[in-house]
């Protein structure tokens, strides 16, 4: 290890080491894997107290940056970089209903329609095959005759979430995964089970399927937003 951090101003407190620890983690001074130096060592680095280095570790790790461990092989060890932080705060907001459907339907449809048109761009031969086996594995559990939401759903967020990974976007695929993981919450107050409305649903999926198949751009994004729209709708008018 070969970094150099520059000791404490005057009146600085631990935003300074989060600082300069960030710093040298963004600029690869300090590599993935690697361990910080401990506690005791770091107070002399930045020539300060060893509950300022504490304060800033814990806020590293908040951010993502650090993993702190215990014992004797403890300290913290620098990760890698991860959207978690990012979904965090986002499966917050929905969980505690801090948006609105509207609001909700407003970023899907930007999302998973613009997710949608470029996986139509982008998907090769292993990317179907892996949207055809959930959709299978849809159709084998309708086939149950179901009494609920609950595993297709989970079978949904995973067609979903493989959208966004084909279309290549870590932001993109971060955000989707937050809001598929977290807006059951919405379909469970608002979206009243039926039979018929499980067809739909699997319907709207295989023809959002069948597109991408197609490399079909246009009518993947207008198929995944109409698909958005349309079940919004139902759960606004329940929510009247």
């Amino acid at each position: 290890m070969n970094v150099q951090f520059r000791k404490m101003k005057p009146l600085k407190s631990y935003q300074h080491v989060v600082d300069e620890i960030q710093t040298a983690i963004c600029e690869g001074n300090l590599k993935e894997g690697e361990t910080l130096p401990s506690e005791m060592k770091l107070k002399e680095m930045f020539d300060t107290s060893r509950g300022t280095i504490r304060e800033a570790l814990r806020v590293l790790e908040q951010r993502g940056l650090v993993s702190i461990r215990t014992g004797v092989n403890g300290g913290a060890r620098v990760q890698g970089a991860s959207a978690k932080p990012m979904t965090d705060s986002v499966a917050i907001l929905i969980r505690q209903q801090r948006v609105t459907l509207s609001h909700l339907a407003e970023f899907r449809k930007m999302m998973e329609g613009h997710i949608s048109e470029q996986a139509a761009k982008k998907a090769d031969m292993g990317d179907i095959q892996k949207l055809m086996a959930i959709l299978r594995d849809a159709a084998a559990h309708i086939q149950t005759k179901p009494s609920g939401w609950t595993e297709f759903h989970k079978m949904d967020a995973e067609f979903h979430r493989t959208l966004a990974e084909i279309a290549e976007n870590p932001l993109l695929e971060a955000n989707l995964t937050a809001v598929h993981s977290n807006i059951q919450i919405y379909f469970h107050q608002y979206l009243p089970w039926s039979e018929a409305l499980l067809h739909d649903n699997f319907k709207d999926l295989c023809g959002i399927a069948a597109a991408v198949e197609q490399r079909d751009p246009a009518t993947a994004r207008r198929m995944a937003e109409e698909h958005v729209a349309k079940f919004n709708a139902l759960m606004e008018k329940n929510l009247e």
